[in-house]
């Protein structure tokens, strides 16, 4: 069986696919015949085909999907498991990093000059904040991706921090970007400091429930909480190590590619329905988007006449089939 980016199809089946698509046979015994197979081996490799979506089966009657967006979605369930497989791994590099700083100290005594590794270990109720301020005074982050799962106590700005942050996500090769929670971004306290992080200049988009608080910078530096699943941490520890780092930084553009952007409001419905899909009203969605909930309604209609239905439950169904993922 082959496992590449075809999917979990064996050479014979794919084989008999290219014969499908170029014959464009119509059903099972046409295909048999095409192929001089017999038709026994022909239905064993159509049901490999059918699981991973080349194909579908109706009785005898036979129809190819196309390939590209079979593949796409292959490559989506794949990543998929890789972001699950990631999460756990970074939870659990959470818990081993946290034991680093003890056992850091027990090696800088015995080898004096010659550091364990580049940890930075910070506790109390602004952990988060103090240790990218301490991390940026002394080295310039020029790339910041954070993933925010609880930014209440962030609702009102310390003016001096913000303009740092909002320094370090301005100029060519620059950038600061957050995954933030949909309960957040559409709380009414929250409205002006977005508006004040949108202007200057740091993106983010939103999640219905990001997994943990983390953040990676320029590739090289990763935060973790000590225990992994924190929305915000009390203790929070920075690793400068690549190979750490980049667990980090897939997960992030996993993450980053799935979420909506906050306050996009010349985006059409998809934007809306997939913020309703993880759970926002129609009201906290449209807001979230910068759009009055009389638009956001007119949105919704607009989606039910293109996918032709007449209800929510029929558009959900609809949208979910069709959505660009």
């Amino acid at each position: 069986m082959s496992h590449d980016r075809f999917g979990r199809v064996g050479q014979s089946a794919l084989d008999l696919l290219a014969v499908a698509l170029r014959t464009r046979a119509g059903t099972v015994p046409e295909l048999a015949a095409l192929a001089v197979r017999e038709e026994a081996v022909v239905r064993h490799d159509l049901a490999q085909l059918e699981a991973e979506g080349y194909v579908v089966l109706r009785g005898d009657h036979l129809r190819c999907a196309a390939p590209a967006a079979v593949v796409a979605e292959v490559v989506r369930r794949r990543a998929d498991g890789l972001a699950g497989d990631l999460v756990a791994g970074l939870a659990d590099l959470a818990e081993i990093v946290g034991r680093l700083p003890s056992l850091a100290e027990e090696w800088e005594t015995a080898n004096p000059g010659h550091p364990a590794w580049d940890v930075e270990l910070f506790h109390g109720p602004e952990a988060v904040v103090d240790l990218w301020h301490a991390r940026q005074a002394r080295e310039v982050l020029r790339r910041t991706d954070v993933v925010l799962p609880d930014a209440t106590g962030l609702f009102v700005a310390d003016r001096a921090m913000q303009e740092v942050w909002h320094e370090a996500s301005r100029g060519e090769g620059r950038h600061a970007r957050v995954i933030a929670s949909i309960a957040d971004a559409t709380h009414p306290d929250a409205q002006e400091r977005l508006a004040q992080e949108l202007a200057g200049g740091v993106q983010i988009r939103l999640l219905a429930d990001p997994p943990s608080w983390f953040w990676v910078a320029d590739a090289t530096t990763v935060a973790l909480p000590v225990v992994w699943g924190e929305r915000w941490p009390t203790s929070v520890i920075a690793v400068r190590d690549r190979s750490v780092a980049a667990m980090a930084d897939w997960l992030f553009e996993r993450m980053w590619e799935r979420a909506v952007p906050v306050h996009s409001g010349g985006a059409g419905w998809h934007a809306l329905l997939a913020l309703m899909s993880s759970g926002a009203t129609l009201e906290a969605a449209s807001r979230a988007l910068g759009l009055s909930e009389r638009t956001g309604r007119r949105r919704l209609s607009e989606a039910m006449s293109h996918y032709g239905v007449g209800s929510m439950l029929e558009l959900g169904v609809a949208w979910a089939t069709a959505r660009p993922d």
